[in-house]
Parts: structure tokens; sequence; C-alpha cells
């Protein structure tokens, strides 16, 4: 019985975290898709890496975490 309980748990878990994953993957296409239609008005998709990296991580990595990756 103890391992049904478990088996529950583990996929109720991973159901958060799938949920989370699509959230997250949902903000960061409207993300992406306003800074390309604002800052690179000339419809330009050809955003280097670097760029896009800085631009993610302002947008979504806090600035203590960022600190740490430095």
């Amino acid at each position: 019985m103890q391992g049904l309980v478990q088996a529950m748990q583990t996929q109720a878990h991973t159901q958060a975290a799938l949920q989370a994953q699509l959230e997250a993957q949902e903000r960061a296409d409207v993300w992406w898709a306003s800074l390309l239609r604002t800052q690179f008005e000339d419809g330009a998709i050809d955003v280097a890496w670097d760029e896009f990296v800085r631009l993610f991580r302002a947008k979504f990595v806090p600035e203590h975490i960022q600190d740490r990756m430095e």
C-alpha cells in the first residue's frame, strides 16, 4: 500500500513539474514574440546567441542567481 501512495505522489509531482514547464515555455514564447516586435522592429530574427542569453537572463533569472553564474 505504501508503494502505491508513493507512486501516486511521484505522479502528482511529475504532473506539477510538467505543468510548470509548460507555463514557463508559454511565458517565454510570449516574451520572445513581444521582444521581436518591439526591440527588433525591423523583424530581424538573426539575434546573436550572447544577446539572446543576456535578454533572457534579464527577464527570467533573478539578479542574485545571475551573480552566482558569473
